[in-house]
C-alpha cells in the first residue's frame, strides 16, 4: 500500500512540473527609447516590428527624404541631372529663419551649385535653403513641388502624411508617421546613387564666386566613423529634430543579406535616435534571417519548343523572392502558379529562343496567400532545327488550297496511269499465254508431220520437209545434207509479240 501511495505522489509531482513548464520562448521585443518606431524589410516591405507606427508626428528633417525622392524621380525621368547647375533665387529663403539650419555659409541668391552638391547639403547638413533650391529646379516653384510631394505620398499609400514645405521647418498641418516614413524611405533605398550621397561621411563643395570652399560633415553619426555612435552596417539615410517631439531618425542597414529600414520618432535625448535605431538593427540581425521562396537558378518547369533543337527549354524566375522570418519559425507551404505568354495568346512556343527571353509569369503563394509575382524567362537558348523547319514548311505548303488541288489531280492521274498499266500487263500476259499455247500446238503438229515425212518422203502432201530443209535443184549448190547454211527464220510468235507491244505502246 505504501508503494502505491508513493507512486501516486510522484505522478502528481510530475504532472505539476509539466503544467508549470515554460513554453519555447518567442523572439523577445526590442527595447527602444522612442515614442514611435517601425522596422521593415527594405526589399519586401514586410513589417518586423512596430510601436505606435501609425501615430502622427511632425516630420522635421525627415521631410527631406521625400524632397530627395522627388529629385531622384526627376533624375530617373531625365528631366533633371546631378550635374545640372542651379542658380539660387530669392525664393530659396522661403520659410528659412535665423534659427534654421543652412550650409556654412548659407547659399546666396544668384549663387550657382550643382544638383549633386545641393543633395549633399540636404543629407549631410539638413540645409533648408538647399531643399528650396532643389524644389524650384525640379518643379519651378516650392508650392508646385510640395503639391507633388503630397501626390507622391498618396501614390505610395501614405494615408497619414501631409507636407506643407520641402525642408521640414515646423508648420501647421504638416505631419507623418513612422510607418509612412518607412514606406517613403524604401523607395529611396532602391536608388544606389542617392543613397550613396546620404551615407557619405563628408563632402567638399568647391568654392563659388560668392563663397569659399565648403566642407560638410554628416550629422548622421551612424555613418560617421569618427563618432562613438558609428555603426558599420548602416548606410544612411536622414536624422532630424523637432522641438515638440524630440529626435527622429530614418536609418537603413544591411548584414548577412538582411536589408532593413528603421524609423524612430520622439527620442528624448541627444543621440537617442541613433542608439534606438542601432538597437532595432541588432535585434533584427540577431533574430531574423531570409528564407528563399523563389530562386533565379531554380528551373521551375520544362516546356516543349516547336522546331527546337533541343525540343524543350527550362524556365526560371527572372527575379528571386525571399521572406524574412524569425530564426525559430518554420517556412510555410510554398506553391507556384505559372502562366505562359504563348498559351494566353493561343499559339505554340517556337524556336529560336534566347536565354533570358521572357516567357510568362510565376505567382508565389505562401500558405495559400499570394506573396508576389516574377517574370519567367528561358533558362537556356534553343536553336531552330533545320529538319523540323523544312518539315513544317512543307506541311504548311500542302495545307494551302491550291497545292492540295494540284496534289489531288496528280494523285488521280497517277491512279489512272496505274490502272492502265495493270490493264496492259493483264492483256499482255493473256496474249503471251496464248502464243505459248499456239507455239506448243504448232510444235506438236510439226513433229507429227516430220515423223510422217520420214516414213514416206514421197507423199503428195504439201509438207516441205523439216525446218531448214531446201529442195536441191538440179544445178544449184547443195551441201551433202540438203540443208541451207543460213539461220532459221524467226518464229511466228516473235512477230506477234512485237505487234502486241507496238499496239499498246503507241
Amino acid at each position: 500500500m505504501k508503494k502505491f501511495k508513493l507512486l501516486s505522489f510522484l505522478l502528481i509531482i510530475s504532472l505539476f512540473v509539466t503544467l508549470l513548464a515554460v513554453p519555447a520562448a518567442a523572439v523577445p521585443e526590442p527595447t527602444v527609447n522612442a515614442q514611435s518606431a517601425v522596422v521593415i524589410d527594405a526589399d519586401t516591405g514586410d513589417v518586423m516590428y512596430q510601436l505606435n507606427a501609425d501615430q502622427r508626428f511632425s516630420p522635421a528633417e525627415m521631410t527631406m527624404v521625400m524632397t530627395a525622392l522627388m529629385t531622384a524621380d526627376a533624375i530617373q525621368e531625365r528631366t533633371v541631372a546631378l550635374s545640372d547647375q542651379v542658380t539660387a533665387s530669392e525664393e530659396i529663403y522661403y520659410n528659412v529663419t535665423d534659427n534654421s539650419v543652412t550650409m556654412d555659409p548659407a547659399m546666396k541668391p544668384g549663387e550657382t551649385l550643382s544638383v549633386e552638391d545641393l543633395l549633399y547639403a540636404l543629407f549631410l547638413q539638413s540645409a533648408t535653403e538647399a531643399c528650396n533650391a532643389l524644389a524650384e529646379h525640379v518643379a519651378g516653384s516650392v508650392n508646385t513641388f510640395v503639391a507633388g510631394m503630397n501626390r507622391r505620398a498618396q501614390e505610395l499609400g501614405c494615408r497619414n502624411t501631409h507636407f506643407v514645405n520641402a525642408n521640414g521647418r515646423p508648420a501647421e498641418d504638416q505631419y507623418t508617421t513612422a510607418m509612412d516614413m518607412a514606406v517613403i524611405a524604401r523607395q529611396l533605398v532602391g536608388n544606389a546613387q542617392i543613397l550613396g550621397i546620404s551615407g557619405a561621411a563628408t563632402h567638399t563643395v568647391e568654392a563659388t564666386d560668392q563663397a569659399n570652399e565648403r566642407v560638410m560633415t554628416n550629422r548622421n553619426e551612424m555613418v560617421t566613423p569618427a563618432s562613438d555612435l558609428y555603426f558599420d552596417r548602416a548606410y544612411g539615410i536622414k536624422n532630424g529634430y523637432d522641438e515638440g517631439y524630440g529626435r527622429c531618425m530614418v536609418a537603413a542597414a544591411e548584414w548577412n543579406e538582411v536589408n532593413v529600414i528603421a524609423v524612430v520618432i520622439g527620442c528624448p535625448e541627444v543621440g537617442d535616435q541613433f542608439r534606438a535605431a542601432r538597437s532595432l538593427f541588432d535585434w533584427v540581425f540577431a533574430n531574423f534571417s531570409y528564407r528563399p521562396l523563389l530562386s533565379t537558378t531554380q528551373v521551375l518547369d520544362t516546356i516543349e519548343v516547336e522546331l527546337g533543337s533541343p525540343g524543350s527549354v527550362g524556365v526560371r524566375a527572372e527575379s528571386g523572392m525571399s521572406l524574412i522570418l524569425p530564426n525559430d519559425q518554420q517556412l510555410g507551404d510554398v506553391r507556384y502558379e505559372v502562366q505562359y505568354a504563348h498559351e494566353q495568346e493561343g499559339r505554340k512556343l517556337e524556336a529560336p529562343i534566347n536565354a533570358g527571353e521572357y516567357l510568362g509569369t510565376v505567382e508565389v503563394f505562401l500558405d495559400g496567400e499570394s506573396y508576389g509575382t516574377s517574370r519567367l524567362v528561358a533558362a537556356t537558348s534553343v536553336e531552330i532545327s533545320r529538319v523540323e523547319y523544312m518539315r513544317t514548311q512543307l506541311k504548311g505548303m500542302f495545307q494551302t488550297p491550291a497545292i492540295r488541288q494540284i496534289v489531288t489531280v496528280l494523285i488521280i492521274l497517277l491512279a489512272i496511269y496505274l490502272l492502265l498499266m495493270v490493264f496492259y500487263f493483264v492483256q499482255r500476259s493473256r496474249h503471251l499465254h496464248s502464243l505459248r499455247v499456239a507455239k506448243k500446238d504448232r510444235a506438236i503438229a510439226q513433229a507429227q508431220r516430220e515423223a510422217q515425212w520420214i516414213d514416206d518422203p514421197d507423199d503428195e502432201d504439201d509438207y516441205d520437209g523439216p525446218a531448214g530443209y531446201i529442195d536441191r535443184p538440179e544445178d544449184g549448190p547443195q551441201d551433202e545434207d540438203g540443208y541451207d547454211d543460213g539461220p532459221a527464220p524467226r518464229g511466228a510468235h516473235s512477230a506477234d509479240e512485237d505487234y502486241f507491244d507496238s499496239y499498246f505502246k503507241g
